[in-house]
């Protein structure tokens, strides 16, 4: 994927080339392609070029070029499964789980990731405002789960919920995203942004702009650079988008930008693949659901903050996988996970010793976990793991459902470097004029924190910034 993508602005950079020597002739000779004049092009449909388009045309721009590689809108946030990241929303505060802002920063501070303390405490204190405005437009983000997490009134598809809403609003703007384009340069001149060359159902075009916003996504399905940048987890399912292969490289390598932490992504623990598709079933633990491995033993914090942690936990289980057991009350929480069973993802049995022999495991040893985790649930306290989040179900209400995971590609953490106003970072350390980059596509000391608010919040960011910069020239 990545090595062919090369190879077409290879091809391309030579017909412009070819082209140039023609400007003896006049100006209009200088690219082959038809011209689009454009205030600000984005490249990329999902959630975080998305909230920067709609911030642009509130803030008054007509020529907004919104750009999508794929038929359809809404990208990797289309696969958000369970939970808007928040922290100490009136929401959440009603339902007894706030948290401050401070305690918040200090449980970051004990992960492994060198997060940007200063960004981690703007996007904590951006919760409020991010949430009011999805459910403004229409997202229905109102049920607290956590102390760091929103999830949709019904249990339904977070991402579905999000995308909904939001190309409603992208509508009323009237904004109309160029679907099935795909940027295949970025043009610069005296190392400033020109112009966009993309290529689409109309064949080749170039979008005239001073100012391009890369919202391209992660690289969690481009195997080719997985296999570049973080081989050792090249070839595990992904649970991201199919678009989400790596396009900024291509795009921004050849402009000098600079590329930090791309060895680092989010192992997803819940994966349950079927028929060459894979899906999240995070959900699944998201309402209560404990792990168990093929010994019908709970092995972990089911529930720990890091996913990549708990996804290596998972690995070195025998046979690398793990079933999530939930209740029929942690079923009927939530739409998604009736989805699921209804396609038919998850084993159903009236008792949990009836469920063990459909798994395969031990059914003394899992009515055994099941009645202990039962008793910390009533006490309040995981005794064996340490669990804090969703301590909450007590398999009281059959039938019982288990559904096998295993480790995948979440998300990646890394990617194009990006200064405090979001403005993409040269290998000269020095912000390249004109070009932003926003959501995962960019390293922005944030590490996917919280993936869907950081794409609304910031995306909305990268608007006001190129607005701003657009005064000062």
């Amino acid at each position: 994927m990545f090595f062919t993508k090369e190879l077409k602005v290879s091809n391309l950079t030579t017909k412009i080339a070819a082209v140039s020597c023609t400007l003896v002739i006049g100006p209009s000779m200088a690219f082959a392609a038809p011209a689009q004049e454009c205030d600000v092009v984005i490249i990329g449909a999902g959630g975080a070029g998305i909230s920067s388009a709609i911030a642009l045309k509130e803030a008054g721009k007509q020529k907004v070029c919104l750009i999508e590689k794929m038929p359809f809108v809404g990208g990797a946030t289309n696969l958000a499964a369970t939970y808007f990241t928040v922290i100490n929303t009136k929401e959440q505060q009603a339902a007894g789980k706030g948290q401050s802002i401070e305690k918040y920063l200090e449980s970051k501070k004990k992960q492994n990731y060198p997060y940007d303390m200063d960004r981690l405490k703007e996007f904590s204190e951006s919760s409020q405002e991010a949430l009011d405005w999805v459910n403004k437009i229409g997202a229905n983000i109102t049920r607290p789960m956590s102390s760091y997490q929103m999830g949709t009134a019904d249990g339904r598809s977070l991402g579905n919920a999000l995308i909904l809403a939001m190309k409603k609003k992208l509508d009323e703007s009237g904004v109309v995203p160029m679907l099935s384009t795909k940027a295949t340069k970025l043009v610069t001149k005296d190392g400033k942004i020109t112009g966009v060359m993309t290529e689409g159902k109309d064949g080749e075009k170039l979008l005239k702009t001073n100012y391009v916003i890369v919202a391209t996504g992660g690289y969690s399905s481009g195997q080719e650079v997985l296999k570049k940048f973080a081989p050792e987890w090249a070839g595990l399912p992904s649970t991201s988008a199919v678009g989400s292969t790596g396009d900024a490289v291509g795009l921004l390598e050849p402009l000098n930008a600079k590329f930090t932490h791309m060895d680092v992504l989010r192992l997803n623990p819940s994966v349950h693949s079927s028929n060459g598709q894979h899906y999240s079933l995070s959900a699944a633990r998201a309402e209560g659901g404990i792990m168990v491995n093929a010994e019908g033993k709970r092995f972990c914090n089911d529930y720990f903050p890091d996913y990549t942690q708990l996804s290596k936990w998972m690995l070195a289980q025998p046979g690398g996988y793990a079933y999530i057991v939930i209740d029929d009350k942690a079923m009927q929480k939530s739409k998604r996970l009736q989805g699921f069973k209804a396609k038919g993802f998850f084993l159903e049995a009236p008792t949990i010793r009836e469920l063990a022999k459909k798994m395969g495991v031990p059914e003394k040893n899992l009515v055994a976990t099941v009645e202990r985790y039962a008793g910390f649930v009533k006490n309040g306290k995981d005794e064996d793991f340490g669990r804090k989040h969703n301590l909450s179900l007590d398999f009281s209400t059959g039938p019982f459902y288990a559904v096998k995971t295993t480790p995948g590609v979440q998300v990646t953490l890394g990617g194009v470097q990006v200064d405090k106003n979001l403005r993409v970072v040269g290998t000269n350390g020095k912000p390249i004029s004109g070009l932003y980059a926003v959501g995962e596509v960019a390293d922005d000391g944030l590490f996917g924190t919280g993936p869907t608010h950081i794409n609304v919040y910031y995306g909305k960011k990268a608007a006001e910034n190129v607005l701003a910069e657009e005064k000062l020239r």
